[in-house]
């Protein structure tokens, strides 16, 4: 079983970088977070567990100016085997 995502309400997008650090979002169908680490805040792809890259091969990794949709994830999980 897979993440799935439904969508609930019609939310306006948002710069990413005025998101704080543990607030979830959606960017080109995917989920990601906004982590720190040693001081510094990046965003988390929640398939990969890599940087957040924007889709674009020469703009490299997603940037605080780029716009996202909040959303909020409710994960669940089951022990199997």
């Amino acid at each position: 079983m897979g993440i799935s995502i439904r969508r609930e309400k019609n939310e306006r997008g948002v710069k990413v970088g005025s998101l704080k650090v543990g607030d979830t979002f959606l960017y080109d169908n995917r989920v990601g977070v906004v982590v720190e680490r040693n001081g510094h805040v990046f965003f988390l792809d929640l398939s990969t567990c890599g940087n957040f890259r924007n889709g674009n091969r020469f703009s490299g990794e997603l940037k605080p100016e780029d716009t996202v949709l909040p959303i909020e994830v409710k994960m669940t999980y089951k022990v199997v085997g």
